[in-house]
């Protein structure tokens, strides 16, 4: 028998690839991943780079509201930016908090406040856009 999503789920997810594909250089993954529901590459003229940043989309309701990073465990091991996304399926409003956190020094910080909830919006996701690249641009490769 087949496992089928909730309809919230599912709408969260189509509202987020929506959402992401505001931006033409991004390059939108779908990998069939458990932890990831995108894998979201940002391009350069429409031709994958390698900077990912991996996206669960989640609805906004009570349960996401009060997840106070109990996921977190689950990313510890994840070697690039990741973001919780969710909607709210009553009016398309999309937040979002960071799972994986690039920061300045070129480090991922595992984010298991779950209190820092923001407004995902056209200035906030260039905003997330930037510090991806600033993190890939700060990794050394051996």
């Amino acid at each position: 028998m087949e496992n089928k999503k909730d309809f919230g789920k599912w709408r969260a997810e189509k509202l987020g690839y929506v959402y992401f594909s505001r931006l033409s250089d991004l390059i939108i993954n779908e990998p069939n991943l458990p932890l990831f529901d995108y894998l979201i590459d940002i391009g350069e003229n429409h031709k994958q780079t390698g900077r990912l940043f991996g996206v669960e989309v989640k609805p906004y309701n009570n349960e996401t509201r009060k997840l106070n990073g109990s996921f977190s465990n689950d990313y510890k091991n994840i070697a690039f930016p990741a973001l919780l996304v969710m909607f709210d399926n009553n009016d398309d409003h999309g937040y979002y908090r960071w799972i994986k956190k690039p920061v300045k020094d070129g480090h991922l910080a595992l984010d298991s406040s779950g209190n820092d909830v923001v407004e995902l919006n056209d200035h906030s996701l260039n905003e997330i856009v930037a510090e991806v690249k600033d993190w890939y641009s700060r990794q050394h490769i051996a």
